[in-house]
């Protein structure tokens, strides 16, 4: 029996102040513990507990959840999470920018933790697979498992799907998982990924119309053998052409917000819409596309060209990165953002992290914005790698790096 442990002095007083001046990402977590639906679960804010103060926790499920605003003393966090574990609960940390700018992934990993009854499926044309495996075809070959992994047959099938799957139903859409992290616990709620049927390319004038399962490699050949010019650099991006509208993706000084025309997409609640390039609201590595939405099809700008400077081009780009990235290893490419005005393996580079290990886990020895599975890693060793580095770049250079690489699901 765990006896609940005495309240410091003054701490009930403290958490009725701290109620009152949440930060905005504490407001936005908040909002969504008590948005959505649940079941019985309830959450407290700022909850007291022996000498600290919890930021959301539901006692029930015995659940806590904490909002970290910086990179925080390592040796704090382990003391506080020592503690509160040892009171039985067990802690979800976030940073602020995941909870502002990655909710439904935050909410995903929240609803994992939680008490949940049995799910099951709407009707499906396609394949819909329990407990599929993530470290069978994403690129670190680390992870849990999906709760449930989807195939659609076709657009209107996903579409059908996705009306009838109850609004609660975390989704996450996944394309070869080159940029991705999925941790040891698994990923709750249904992962929808694409098959060949939406991998087709075609040419239409000076445009490439393009599934959403489509590689960047397949969109750029298409455009080459027409003698379009303009999508080379999609040459160097290792995913689907889906996932580079979502993120968009760029290298080489060109990225997808300089050559989309429009795209359709498949909101959350099944509708079908087909949207102009503007309304995705493209900044550096990311869109504003909400993250339950799918996109199923892309249309890119091509501009008449010579196809052999084409071509000479896309084989400098391939030679380029055969050259200075480690692409025979295991690894999730560009780890970290670059800051403006500064690239991110300089600063890795500087902060004493080329080479450096943990577990399985390695900083490129070729390229310090890349992290490698030498053989035996897991995600959380992957992921753990990536907060070290990011906490000695801080130190040194006094710079936040931000992840490009995607983190989802539950640690084991």
């Amino acid at each position: 029996m765990t006896l609940r442990p005495q309240t410091a002095p003054g701490a009930i007083a403290r958490a009725r102040q701290l109620r009152t001046s949440m930060t905005p990402a504490e407001q936005k977590l908040w909002a969504m513990l008590r948005g959505k639906q649940i079941g019985d679960t309830k959450f407290r804010r700022q909850a007291p507990i022996g000498p600290y103060i919890a930021d959301f926790m539901a006692p029930a499920a015995k659940l806590i959840i904490e909002a970290d605003g910086t990179l925080h003393i390592p040796e704090g966090d382990a003391q506080r999470t020592a503690f509160l574990e040892a009171q039985g609960y067990r802690v979800l940390r976030f940073t602020n920018a995941e909870i502002l700018q990655h909710p439904d992934a935050v909410w995903r990993t929240i609803a994992a933790a939680l008490p949940r009854a049995a799910a099951s499926l709407p009707p499906l044309a396609g394949i819909a697979e329990p407990g599929a495996s993530f470290a069978d075809f994403i690129w670190f070959r680390t992870g849990g498992a999906a709760q449930w992994l989807v195939r659609p047959q076709d657009a209107a099938d996903l579409a059908q799907f996705l009306a009838a799957l109850p609004a609660t139903t975390p989704i996450f859409p996944v394309g070869v998982g080159s940029n991705l992290i999925v941790r040891e616990g698994g990923l709750p709620g249904v992962t929808i990924r694409l098959p060949k049927s939406f991998a087709k390319v075609s040419i239409e004038g000076t445009s490439i119309r393009a599934g959403a399962a489509a590689m960047g490699i397949t969109v750029a050949s298409a455009a080459r053998d027409a003698a379009l010019a303009g999508l080379e650099f999609l040459r160097g991006i290792p995913g689907t052409a889906g996932g580079a509208v979502r993120m968009n993706a760029g290298a080489y000084e060109r990225d997808i917000a300089d050559i989309l025309i429009e795209a359709t997409i498949i909101r959350r609640d099944g509708r079908i819409e087909i949207l102009p390039a503007a309304a995705f609201g493209f900044s550096y590595r990311h869109s504003a596309l909400p993250e339950g939405d799918i996109v199923v099809e892309a249309l890119f700008r091509g501009t008449p060209g010579d196809k052999a400077v084409i071509h000479a081009e896309m084989d400098r780009i391939a030679a380029e990165r055969e050259e200075s990235q480690p692409l025979r290893s295991r690894t999730g490419g560009s780890t970290f953002k670059n800051p403006l005005g500064q690239k991110a393996w300089q600063l890795v580079d500087a902060a004493g992290c080329r080479g450096l290990k943990l577990g399985g886990a390695q900083v490129s020895e070729k390229h310090t914005n890349f992290l490698i599975n030498t053989g035996d890693a897991t995600s959380a060793d992957i992921e753990a790698l990536g907060d070290e580095v990011r906490a000695r770049v801080k130190a040194t250079s006094g710079v936040d790096l931000e992840w490009e690489i995607e983190r989802v699901g539950v640690p084991k």
